[in-house]
């Protein structure tokens, strides 16, 4: 593949996950630092992007930091539900997480949607 088309493919990419409508995309670091959001998280939480960037994972959620966490971060993908506290009431959400690497550096990507 030529660079200029791989440099296509991530253009292409990242303009769909930030246009996904019913799907959240969440980047965080090894620090659980929220690095990146699409629009979709921004709706599904409840809370403006400038916002949720200023949140560590597990702030959102009933249970301050399940367990979980830990084990996403030094193992394989793992998936389960959540309660998030929104201010207009509780909202149980399904999400799955996984290990990834963006510009080299090691991030985990979080993709929530409300559990049906």
């Amino acid at each position: 593949m030529s660079a200029a088309t791989e440099l296509a493919q991530l253009a292409l990419l990242g303009e769909a996950v930030e246009n996904l409508t019913e799907v959240a995309v969440f980047v965080w670091d090894d620090d659980r630092n929220y690095v990146a959001v699409n629009q979709a998280a921004c709706t599904l939480i409840g809370r403006t992007r400038e916002e949720i960037l200023g949140m560590r994972v597990g702030d959102m959620t009933a249970d301050r930091g399940a367990p979980y966490f830990d084990d996403v971060q030094h193992g394989p993908a793992k998936s389960g539900v959540l309660t998030v506290d929104r201010d207009d009431g509780p909202l149980e959400i399904q999400w799955v997480t996984s290990r990834t690497r963006i510009a080299g550096l090691p991030y985990m990507v979080s993709v929530c949607w409300p559990r049906t």
